[in-house]
């Protein structure tokens, strides 16, 4: 009896701990496609942090200010037209690049397709990037 309940229990906890992953990743990817801009604003934040603490050895206090500043500095840049098109076509460029890199492993070393899915890619981003600023 105590082995049955304690069966159910798990079986529970499992179902809550996918459904709260599951949620999770759908809010990701609702950023991503919702505002990319502010996306790219949390990534570069998030990522700048890491990189300062691993090879700055930056405590990790400064480093929660640091990042916190990256983020509002990003955001505000691409809020202006020239920082908009300088930061999001980069950024493009550099999304586009990592959808390449997929495609040239998921295709056995394929250059072609590398490269096609690196323009589509930058093409994609950058649509997503106006609409985000066509959002604002």
């Amino acid at each position: 009896m105590i082995i049955g309940s304690l069966g159910s229990l798990a079986g529970v906890l499992f179902a809550v701990i996918i459904g709260l992953a599951v949620g999770l990743i759908a809010a990701i990817l609702g950023l991503f496609f919702g505002n990319i801009i502010l996306f790219d604003s949390i990534a570069l934040a998030i990522i700048s942090g890491v990189l300062c603490h691993s090879f700055l050895t930056i405590h990790s206090a400064f480093v929660l200010i640091i990042g916190i500043v990256v983020f509002v500095l990003l955001y505000l840049v691409q809020r202006t037209r020239f920082g908009f098109w300088i930061i999001g076509g980069l950024l493009s460029l550099l999304w586009g690049f990592v959808f390449s890199i997929f495609a040239y492993g998921f295709t056995n070393g394929d250059t072609v397709w590398a490269y096609v899915i690196w323009g589509l890619g930058t093409l994609f981003m950058l649509i997503l990037h106006i609409r985000a600023k066509a959002k604002q």
